[in-house]
């Protein structure tokens, strides 16, 4: 049972993402040859990345210090990084790419958003890891 301040932690951590991505999607639209395409990307795989380092974090800081704060943990994890990724755009921008004949270009938007977020969420959490541990 999770209590209302773990509730309201998620909430202004999903306030805070939210209008994080608003900000990358609005400057990838405003720079030359930027588009919402690139915005979504943007905002996906540098949540890859935060949450790879997040969870290495707190797997190295569980072993060492004891417990994370559980309000910090949901505002961060669940609130910010959910608010800033968004799997519902990135589907409908692919759906539009394919639907619109352009199969090159949704097959690269679709390895960028995956294998890209993938790769860079598993570099994120080995140089964290590696960090924490003193390497």
């Amino acid at each position: 049972m999770t209590s209302w301040y773990n509730l309201v932690a998620v909430a202004g951590g999903g306030a805070v993402g939210s209008a994080c991505r608003y900000g990358i999607s609005v400057a990838a639209t405003a720079i030359p040859g930027g588009s919402s395409y690139l915005g979504t990307t943007t905002t996906n795989v540098l949540g890859c990345a935060l949450m790879g380092g997040l969870i290495s974090y707190l797997d190295s800081y569980s072993q060492g210090q004891g417990s994370f704060p559980e309000p910090l943990r949901l505002a961060i994890q669940v609130g910010f990084l959910g608010g800033l990724t968004t799997y519902s755009a990135f589907a409908a921008e692919k759906a539009m790419l394919i639907g619109g004949g352009r199969f090159g270009a949704g097959s690269l938007y679709i390895a960028a958003n995956i294998l890209l977020g993938w790769l860079v969420l598993i570099i994120a959490a080995e140089v964290v890891r590696a960090w924490m541990t003193g390497l």
